[in-house]
């Protein structure tokens, strides 16, 4: 390993363990289902997304390196544009077809790297689960790897949006076991069993303890 590689690596180990310390200090953090996260290889992990600091309290408890697709707008911000680029985030730009970002995620994943994505696309103002985009299925799908369903709980507490310090909140990561999609069936056109794969994402990160909006629910349950 380069020195400088070996630096980063240093650095980012050292993040995870400072900010694992920061959130037991504020209220307290469990993690359920480490072990599902794939030691090595490739595999994308998509989580819920409801606060800033839900990046951060994956790099505090994954044992393997991980990088990080976030809005393309942080980077614009001194100091945490180069922090977050530092901890191996790339940039995404939000509400567009990003084909830089899509390549640079496809190659990570192509070299066996883990990829943190949010298929929601940004954060929940109410908390609830958005909408997911068809994204982060359709690159695991075509690079043929693992997805990880992850639930992040009671970050949005400690770190509200527009909050200007941190609170005591209770914290959970909930990581469910990888969805195979090679298991859907090959018949299918790559938009049905994308399809399918999203609906399979949704359902695992409800499982997990997504909270779902009532109004969503109530309409998936009226007659067509």
């Amino acid at each position: 390993m380069r020195p400088k590689s070996m630096l980063r690596e240093f650095g980012i180990r050292l993040a995870g363990l400072l900010t694992r310390l920061l959130f037991i200090l504020f209220g307290g953090l469990r993690v359920w289902g480490l072990d599902n996260i794939p030691r090595e290889g490739a595999v994308l992990i998509a989580s819920n997304h409801t606060s800033y600091t839900d990046p951060v309290g994956l790099l505090a408890v994954c044992p393997r390196s991980l990088y990080y697709m976030a809005a393309a707008e942080l980077f614009d911000i001194p100091c945490l544009g180069k922090l977050i680029e530092f901890l191996q985030a790339f940039p995404v730009r939000r509400g567009e077809n990003d084909l830089q970002a899509i390549a640079k995620c496809r190659q990570l994943l192509k070299e066996g790297q883990g990829v943190v994505i949010y298929p929601e696309g940004r954060i929940t103002q109410d908390g609830y689960l958005g909408e997911l985009h068809d994204g982060a299925v359709l690159m695991a799908l075509r690079a043929k790897c693992p997805i990880v369903p992850v639930v992040m709980l009671g970050f949005d507490k400690m770190l509200p949006l527009n909050a200007k310090f941190l609170h005591f909140a209770y914290k959970e990561i909930r990581i469910g076991k990888p969805l195979d999609l090679s298991q859907l069936d090959p018949a299918l056109t790559v938009k049905e069993r994308t399809a399918q794969a999203s609906l399979l994402l949704r359902r695992a990160l409800l499982d997990l303890g997504a909270k779902e909006n009532p109004a969503d629910s109530a309409s998936s349950d009226c007659p067509d």
